[in-house]
């Protein structure tokens, strides 16, 4: 037989693990679309956490995200007071205040210059006031496509294809097919072919005289002639996710 003391301690559980915050206090897990459909009250004042692509960069200090959905993907402003980069059409993940759009408010209040057209399309509707921003692309997309992404700090998940050495792997891309492989540097411990990991470092074109002396390592011969001039992500952290 339950006690009141047993029903009100269930409940506090399950309500702790629906609202899943972090450490910092964030709503993780939130999707795009959550926010945008939700009544503005319940969160508006609430730091939130979601991923998306960047759809449109307005100026430096808004852009627009869209979610993961394959019709009629919603939209969510941001308007950025971090000092971290953006990429336009790259994949990203955003932690921020929900707040009420007012153009004249929001202007007024983050000494912002927004752009006339955003009025008529957001008026009303929930914005992110962001204060940490993560690139996050796909491995195939930094290969092919590098120059947006060097010197820019990112957080990047794929399949290891190959390991070269211990401080040496390149990740695989499911969403390039046939596209290039990305060469991850400064790797320690055990990775294995066929994992799934998170890498979170720098971006940089690959030097390997430069690489060796930074990073204080000895790089093999086949990295130098295969990769040489090639972008390279330089790992700050690895984490094994599958």
């Amino acid at each position: 037989m339950w006690n009141n003391g047993a029903i009100a301690l269930l409940l506090l559980s399950a309500l702790t693990a629906c609202n899943m915050t972090n450490s910092n206090g964030s709503n993780t897990g939130m999707t795009i679309n959550e926010i945008t459909n939700r009544p503005n009250a319940n969160l508006i004042g609430k730091t939130v956490t979601v991923s998306g692509e960047i759809e449109e960069v307005i100026s430096l200090k808004a852009f627009i995200i869209e979610g993961d959905g394959f019709f009629n993907d919603p939209e969510l402003l941001v308007v950025n007071l971090s000092d971290s980069p953006i990429v336009n059409d790259s994949n990203i993940q955003v932690t921020g205040t929900v707040r009420q759009f007012s153009k004249s408010e929001i202007e007024k209040q983050l000494d912002l210059n927004l752009a006339q057209q955003l009025e008529a399309e957001f008026k009303g509707k929930p914005l992110l006031v962001a204060t940490a921003i993560t690139l996050t692309p796909e491995p195939g997309e930094v290969a092919e496509e590098p120059a947006p992404f060097i010197g820019k700090n990112v957080t990047i998940s794929g399949k290891v294809e190959r390991v070269i050495s211990r401080n040496a792997f390149t990740l695989d891309d499911q969403e390039f097919i046939g596209g290039k492989e990305l060469l991850v540097v400064g790797a320690t411990g055990a990775i294995d072919t066929g994992e799934t990991v998170r890498v979170t470092g720098t971006i940089r074109k690959f030097v390997a005289a430069e690489i060796e002396k930074d990073l204080g390592v000895k790089l093999q011969p086949e990295l130098k002639a295969k990769y040489e001039g090639r972008a390279a992500a330089i790992a700050q952290s690895i984490e094994i996710v599958q």
